[in-house]
């Protein structure tokens, strides 16, 4: 397998002389296993494996916090002594299944603290939400963990030299890209953009010299295995009527999802509203979607001031997201990112990259803008906290692509810069923004997709 952040921060994590027990969160398949083990590996710290789906049993000791039968009981299911000070991680995977062993972390912390306890399960929140157990405050440091973003997937596959010219762009030097290096990066995008994130996605298409009949292959039997979660934690009877609301919501993937949304797929699915907002809630927990909040932009952090009934949605993976829409490879190949399917991709492509371009510890979260109704204007996309500043994003065609949601955006907040990604090379522009014969001016940043990762560090070096 490959490197990736989420390793060094492991790493980092186990060699701090205080530590906490590290709870790893995300979906099946994201590569969290894969990552505790190559963390050991490279530390030369023995991994112990406790899979709790298998072994239910640990339940009641976990419920009446035993941590030394706890202890037993994992030195007689692995076969290796272990103590309270034993130089070794104990990974407790799957922990959706003894959901107690959650709390009982905050006596790991306490009594135990010269061990290095990692805790991970990709329906853990499902399980915490339904029996409302204690949470373990201050006790444990949380990580996040998704998809491969752009920059990880050409470390993956070996491309150090794009990885190399993407640092050196800066926002007073970008405009100066070669039409050749410009378009050399694109068709890096284009290719994540086809392969996704999804490290098994990723490994298969390295093995397969990026054959893309096999990667659909994967990406498909991947969607279904999401899917047949579904009775793990709905019963068979709620199974098929999840896997209707799932169709669903992936349809919705980058519109704004409202009322009137809601009543469409209840009323496609025989559900009703009360349904649907249970299945949002269990796909949220599952991070099989991503739900993007609007908020009126007035203050940070950005989340003081939301709407959660005007929202939108974005899958887990953009190569996962082609595959469920039957969205033929050409069209990636051949258009404009920002032109395919109306613009729903390459706006995935911007959210799953800016949901995990943030340090792991901070909870991914996306927020976007709606001017008022009156004003007839259109969304901006997202919204991008910097330096405690906000910066609205718009995704738009390079050549045409109005931007007057930036304006409306420019005018009402009284900013004075904006952002709009495409697949242009990049440029910044002096602009003024017009609304209502109310003059603004602002700068535009035009910014292709493979700098949306480093949008944070274009906007902190310019400052």
């Amino acid at each position: 397998m490959f490197n990736r952040r989420a390793i060094e921060d492991i790493k980092t994590w186990c060699q701090q002389n205080k530590r906490k027990p590290l709870v790893i969160r995300g979906a099946r398949q994201v590569g969290k296993t894969t990552a505790v083990r190559l963390a050991a590996e490279q530390l030369s710290v023995k991994v112990i494996e406790i899979n709790l789906e298998r072994h239910t049993e640990l339940e009641p000791l976990f419920q009446r916090y035993k941590l030394d039968e706890l202890l037993f009981n994992f030195s007689l299911m692995s076969g290796e002594q272990i103590t309270r000070d034993s130089n070794i991680i104990l990974f407790l995977d799957e922990a959706q299944a003894t959901p107690s062993a959650y709390p009982c972390l905050r006596y790991f912390s306490e009594d135990m603290p010269g061990l290095a306890v990692i805790l991970s399960g990709s329906l853990l929140d499902q399980a915490l939400n339904d029996i409302k157990l204690p949470t373990p405050v201050g006790r444990i440091e949380p990580y996040y963990m998704g998809p491969l973003t752009f920059e990880e997937f050409l470390l993956a596959i070996g491309e150090t030299k794009a990885l190399q010219t993407i640092e050196m762009l800066q926002v007073n030097n970008m405009r100066l890209v070669p039409d050749s290096v410009h378009d050399e990066l694109m068709a890096f995008v284009r290719r994540y953009t086809l392969t996704g994130g999804m490290p098994g996605c990723i490994q298969l298409g390295m093995d397969s010299h990026f054959n893309h009949a096999e990667i659909l292959k994967h990406q498909t039997a991947l969607i279904q295995n999401y899917k047949d979660d579904f009775a793990k934690y709905a019963g068979t009877q709620n199974a098929l009527r999840l896997n209707a609301f799932f169709n669903g919501i992936l349809r919705q993937v980058g519109l704004q999802f409202s009322h009137k949304q809601t009543n469409e797929i209840s009323a496609m699915t025989s559900g009703d509203n009360r349904q649907l907002n249970a299945a949002i809630e269990r796909f949220l927990e599952a991070r099989l979607f991503y739900r993007v909040l609007h908020s009126n932009a007035g203050r940070i952090p950005l989340g003081a001031e939301t709407k959660i009934r005007i929202s939108k949605f974005l899958f887990i993976d953009i190569g996962l997201l082609l595959a469920a829409q039957g969205m033929p490879a050409q069209t990636v190949m051949s258009s404009p990112l920002e032109l395919v399917n109306q613009g729903v991709l390459a706006e995935q492509f911007v959210g799953q990259q800016l949901l995990y371009s943030k340090k792991g510890y901070i909870q991914p979260e996306l927020y976007y803008w709606q001017p008022p109704k009156s004003e007839g204007q259109a969304e901006v996309d997202f919204l991008f906290p910097c330096l405690n500043r906000v910066y609205p994003i718009e995704v738009k065609s390079g050549s045409g692509g109005t931007i007057k949601s930036l304006h409306s955006y420019v005018v009402k907040k009284q900013a004075d810069q904006a952002i709009k990604i495409s697949s242009a090379k990049p440029s910044v522009n002096q602009r003024v923004a017009k609304v209502n014969k109310v003059e603004r001016p602002f700068r535009l940043l035009n910014i292709p997709f493979y700098l949306v990762h480093h949008l944070e560090r274009l906007l902190t070096q310019d400052e």
